[in-house]
């Protein structure tokens, strides 16, 4: 579901910035560039989206390890472990998303000829 959200944010600049790329591409820029950059605006907008989910999980899991303490009080603090593997493995999957699901809308934008992308209008 998060996939198909971030393939539309990309569809929506995509079409919010069409006279950029027509401009871009008339000044010289090709095909490959504007993918690349849209495929790295996905990219970057996935990875703060897994980097705002480890944080979260953590102070939740803090947030619960205190409320335990205070609903069971067996030990005096539950430990909080953040395990380095699998915030690599949120990382990863992070990038896989931007990648498969930004790359439709990177293809959009690096296919648009110069001369549609300056007529059209926003």
């Amino acid at each position: 579901v998060s996939g198909i959200g971030i393939m539309n944010i990309c569809l929506v600049s995509v079409g919010e910035r069409t006279r950029e790329i027509g401009v871009r591409k008339s000044i010289g820029a090709r095909q490959i560039d504007i993918f690349y950059q849209f495929l790295t605006e996905a990219i970057c907008l996935c990875l703060c989206g897994g980097t705002l989910g480890v944080v979260g999980v953590w102070l939740a899991a803090c947030g619960m390890a205190r409320l335990a303490v205070r609903i069971m009080p067996i030990v005096p603090e539950w430990p909080v472990v953040l395990s380095l593997p699998w915030i690599l493995v949120s990382v990863i999957f992070s990038v896989f998303m931007g990648v498969s699901f930004g790359i439709y809308p990177a293809l959009q934008a690096s296919k648009l000829s110069p001369i549609d992308a300056l007529r059209m209008e926003t």
